[in-house]
């Protein structure tokens, strides 16, 4: 599943790993972007003011709002149970994380501490990881069950990225215990040569 604007604006499609044709999944003049695919067949994505939506692959794909922000809301991560949805927002003036209980997004609750984005979560459901705005990576501590508590953040490390909420820069493998991170690729700018007192030079 991905996005694409050959049209104009971002609209998703998806198509096979093996190959295959394209097939358009959902479009409207709105940009959006996919974040989950659930097993019974319902795609998350963000679209028309910053909002969540679900949209279904069986039947009419008719978009369904899952969260009202408008506030900058943008990245989402699902546990792997599909229970718990982590995202970032801006509601309160600078992107934090928050986790909600998924579809619903009931019951949110903040977990980044000054300032995060980026959320992902360990295979399992029981670590979140989020990037903050001054470019740290830290891990949260999750136990599922009726509700989900999570520990206070601790910092892995120092990310070697500078940090751009709604950018996906990095992943995480299954276990939790490897991180890729986003690198610009290409040759660096060229010296610049700068020249005092070049006047002087032409009258010789």
């Amino acid at each position: 599943m991905f996005s694409s604007s050959r049209n104009d604006h971002l609209d998703l499609y998806r198509k096979s790993l093996g190959g295959g044709e394209e097939e358009l999944v959902y479009e409207s003049r709105d940009d959006k972007g996919p974040f989950h695919w659930s097993k019974d067949g319902w795609i998350l994505f963000v679209g028309a003011g910053n909002n969540f939506y679900r949209v279904p692959l069986a039947g009419e794909r008719k978009p369904l709002l899952a969260l009202k922000s408008g506030l900058g809301v943008d990245m989402a991560a699902v546990s792997q149970d599909g229970r718990w949805v982590a995202y970032e927002s801006a509601e309160s003036g600078r992107y934090e994380v928050y986790v909600a209980a998924y579809p619903a997004f009931t019951g949110k609750r903040q977990v980044s501490i000054a300032g995060g984005c980026q959320p992902l979560w360990r295979r399992d459901g029981r670590e979140l990881f989020y990037l903050t705005l001054d470019g740290k990576l830290e891990a949260v501590d999750v136990r599922g069950g009726a509700t989900l508590d999570t520990s206070t953040p601790h910092t892995l490390f120092r990310a070697p990225v500078t940090v751009i909420p709604s950018q996906a820069e990095y992943c995480v493998t299954g276990d939790g215990k490897r991180f890729i991170f986003r690198e610009p690729v290409g040759e660096s700018a060229a010296p610049i040569t700068v020249v005092l007192n070049w006047a002087a030079g032409l009258k010789r």
